[in-house]
């Protein structure tokens, strides 16, 4: 914009509180109120309730991108460098009103090439809903919500945030319970007495089996796989399983590697204690400063696994055989199958329905 067109700037506002006048607090800014018309010449009011609330709430994250930006909205090089915004999370409900209205005026923005984008959110996840004891939608306005500060004081705040990573599927609805921010609670202090004794045995790199390494590796492609995809509950369930067989090794058996990725996959979503086992560990650089784990591709592929056998929609037996196996290994195994010739009952199959390394479905 020439600087010759930029608008007049206005001293910051010290007071944005609503009035109680039901006009907008713009209205109290005499040096923005009072002007002069421009067609007469005389004394004039500028208006200042033009756009109700859904105007500024549908562009606000353009304003995020360049926040000090002091001569216009924002600034497009910025914005273009951020945005869009990865990934929107939020309830239902805004999909009617300010997703909506915030894809319109991206895409005129767009149109009037302020922008250069015409998306504002390609992907939206929406979360469950969180049911209050009184069997009401948790929710400010009714009065039921749980104050997480008491939560906090009692549990520790990595207890309630596990807890409410873990309770429920990202995406379902799902009823507040106090009592089940025990088990994280335990967990946590579970982790925490495992590596106190790794660190008090001298953190050995050790000498880790191959079941023990095979199972580093899974959990961190598993852990992994399920955070990007939001599903932090399973995600959480896998180190859970995983600390149950950590538990029972002796420090030397675990080793450097499997402690510090099972501490590093654990740091966003408990991040206080992680950062305190990361520098008993001896590490100066925070752990949210470290780079995430990676696994080897060659340590997670199973040797064998197990295939379900259904017999019309029935399961009837479980087969090991090799990873990657054919449909015809399988279903030469199967026919061959006790349980399977039993309920065949002599009756030729009609059909199988065939999923690697997973599944044989007979219709007979």
């Amino acid at each position: 914009v020439p600087e010759d067109q930029l608008p007049v700037l206005l001293p910051p506002m010290k007071d944005y509180l609503p009035s109680g006048t039901g006009r907008s607090p713009l209205a109290n800014v005499k040096e923005f109120v009072n002007t002069t018309c421009p067609k007469c010449g005389g004394p004039a009011e500028r208006e200042t309730d033009t756009l109700d609330g859904f105007a500024c709430s549908s562009w606000y994250f353009l304003r995020f991108a360049s926040p000090h930006e002091d001569r216009r909205p924002f600034d497009r090089r910025a914005a273009d460098y951020w945005l869009p915004v990865d990934l929107y999370v939020g309830g239902a409900e805004h999909a009617v009103m300010h997703l909506l209205y915030a894809r319109m005026w991206t895409k005129v923005m767009f149109d009037e090439e302020l922008i250069g984008f015409d998306e504002p959110f390609p992907a939206l996840r929406n979360q469950g809903v969180v049911w209050a004891s009184d069997g009401q939608r948790m929710s400010k306005s009714k009065g039921n919500v749980v104050t997480p500060d008491a939560m906090i004081e009692k549990y520790g705040a990595d207890a309630l945030r596990l807890w409410e990573l873990y309770m429920s599927p990202f995406d379902e609805a799902t009823n507040w319970n106090e009592g089940g921010i025990a088990g994280p609670l335990r967990f946590i202090q579970r982790v925490w007495t495992m590596i106190r004794r790794y660190v008090e045995s001298g953190s050995p790199d050790g000498n880790p089996t191959e079941e023990t390494q095979k199972r580093a590796h899974k959990t961190i492609q598993l852990v992994t796989d399920h955070i990007e995809r939001l599903r932090f509950n399973t995600a959480i369930a896998a180190m859970m399983d995983h600390l149950n067989y950590l538990a029972k090794l002796k420090p030397e058996e675990m080793g450097r590697f499997t402690a510090e990725s099972f501490i590093l996959l654990l740091a966003p979503m408990a991040p206080h204690v992680t950062e305190e086992i990361w520098r008993a560990m001896g590490h100066t650089k925070s752990v949210h400063l470290e780079p995430w784990p990676k696994y080897d591709p060659k340590l997670v592929i199973d040797e064998t696994v197990t295939v379900v056998i259904q017999v019309n929609g029935k399961v009837r037996d479980r087969l090991q055989v090799p990873a990657g196996s054919s449909e015809s290994d399988v279903r030469n195994l199967a026919l061959n199958s006790e349980s399977v010739k039993r309920h065949l009952d002599g009756n030729p199959p009609k059909k199988f329905i065939f999923i690697k390394d997973k599944m044989l479905s007979i219709v007979a």
